[in-house]
């Protein structure tokens, strides 16, 4: 984590820092008294690299403190937009009692949440999200913010039952890496609809792998990706986390064993708020040594055919980490090294199926499907 900028106002601290970009739509982050420093520090640095001009404070605040700090980061040449705000714990509050200074609001673990009129609503969007793992308060919490939410505008309240309060700070011993992660796709869900900034996360993802297969540049392909990436082939465990260990990976393990013969064809892009799932069928030549397919096995020549699955995360115009699969199975079928004789693993028809639904079904339950033939549907 980079330093960032400390700022001196009515004796309160506030911690600012961009994207690499140099601006950025605003973000204010207010955090209870109780949240270490380092972790506001951690989490103002994860928003500014997924693009925001972020502005973060802690300590016991009123509603007018943080209006004023909505002030102090709307004026800055930096910030591009009115902001957005994120708060934790006991300080949300005071961030809904200045909501008009925001267009959306999302807040972890609220506490002392006021119980408004069943005829009031929130005057901008608003997000809740709460670890409730051994907790009454947080489903009591979430009660009071239900019927002042409007599903309409994307408000909408999260309860994680796997995570305590706090899972969503670094630092804090209920710091849970996995739900943080479910949980900021969702807060991102919201600001980037509201404020942006928006990203071509297909074509970001093109020019990463333009480097591993055409240009074969890994300084080139490192510089795609956030300082700290990994990548998993999961099928074979391949890749890397870090980032010298996964540029020695593609260095040594990757872009120079690409198949010169070797296609890909897609199928389908899904986007997120801050990834794509990218659906592909691969065909390639064994005609080298592909650590990451068939390590240890000599080339054979054979051609294979995959359908894989690439879960590609972003942050902000950077990869964070890719997910890889396809099914070993059939790959190691399609070298001859796996005799798969009275087993249901498909060849290349399994991949061609992905491309043509035409093509047979149920071709490993024959018998059974047979007996199901004239059965009443």
């Amino acid at each position: 984590m980079e330093d960032l900028v400390r700022i001196e106002d009515n004796n309160r601290d506030f911690y600012f820092a961009v994207h690499p970009s140099g601006s950025g739509p605003g973000l204010l982050m207010v955090c209870d008294q109780d949240v270490k420093l380092d972790a506001l520090k951690d989490r103002i640095w994860l928003f500014a690299q997924e693009g925001y001009a972020v502005l973060g404070f802690k300590g016991l605040v009123e509603g007018s403190d943080v209006a004023e700090a909505a002030k102090t980061l709307t004026v800055r040449p930096e910030c591009m937009s009115e902001p957005v705000c994120i708060a934790h714990g006991t300080a949300t509050p005071a961030v809904l009692n200045a909501a008009t200074c925001f267009q959306a609001i999302a807040a972890f673990d609220a506490l002392n949440l006021a119980k408004l009129a069943s005829s009031n609503k929130y005057p901008c969007p608003v997000i809740f999200l709460f670890g409730t793992k051994n907790t009454t308060s947080a489903s009591a919490e979430a009660e009071k913010a239900e019927h002042a939410i409007d599903k309409r505008n994307g408000s909408g309240i999260f309860l994680w039952p796997e995570a305590h309060p706090g899972f969503s700070l670094p630092g804090n011993p209920n710091f849970d890496a996995r739900i943080d992660s479910l949980a900021h796709s969702r807060v991102l869900e919201l600001i980037r609809r509201l404020v942006g900034p928006y990203y071509d996360y297909v074509a970001l993802f093109a020019e990463h792998i333009r480097h591993e297969f055409v240009t074969r540049d890994v300084d080139a392909t490192m510089e795609t990706m956030i300082e700290d990436p990994y990548v998993n082939h999961v099928a074979t465990l391949a890749g890397g986390a870090g980032h010298d260990m996964l540029k020695r990976f593609y260095k040594y393990h990757f872009v120079d064993q690409n198949s010169h013969d070797r296609e890909s064809i897609t199928v389908s892009h899904t986007l997120g708020p801050d990834r794509v799932v990218i659906e592909l069928v691969v065909r390639f030549k064994h005609d080298q040594v592909l650590d990451r397919y068939f390590p240890g096995i000599p080339p054979t020549e054979r051609y294979v055919e995959l359908a894989t699955v690439l879960i590609v995360k972003f942050r902000g115009d950077k990869v964070c980490h890719e997910h890889i699969y396809w099914d070993q199975g059939s790959a190691l079928k399609q070298i001859g090294v796996l005799n798969s004789d009275h087993l249901p693993i498909a060849g290349p028809e399994a991949a061609r199926k992905v491309l043509d639904v035409s093509r047979p079904s149920n071709i490993f339950m024959e018998e059974a499907w047979d007996k199901s033939r004239n059965k009443p549907l």
